[in-house]
């Protein structure tokens, strides 16, 4: 079936992710395109810039922040 090129487009950056397949991928397009809430919107937001927005720490290498070099467990003076 051909698609149109934005519904496709994200249809192959689904399947893009780890475990999912193409009909996987085409499922949670179809429910975003269907869906009338803001989940659309939402995960927009959430993957916008998360990569910019987020670290490792630079000696446990847990996630943090990009402004910070450590997370917080590593900035603890008590530990």
């Amino acid at each position: 079936m051909i698609l149109p090129e934005p519904l496709q487009t994200l249809i192959n950056a689904f399947e893009r992710l780890p475990g999912i397949g193409p009909k996987s991928a085409s499922r949670l397009a179809f429910y975003l395109l269907r869906d009338s809430s803001q989940l659309g919107q939402d995960l927009s937001d959430a993957l916008n810039g998360f990569k910019d927005k987020l670290a490792f720490c630079e000696e446990c290498f847990n996630i943090t922040v990009a402004e910070k070099k450590l997370c917080e467990v590593c900035e603890d003076p008590q530990r």
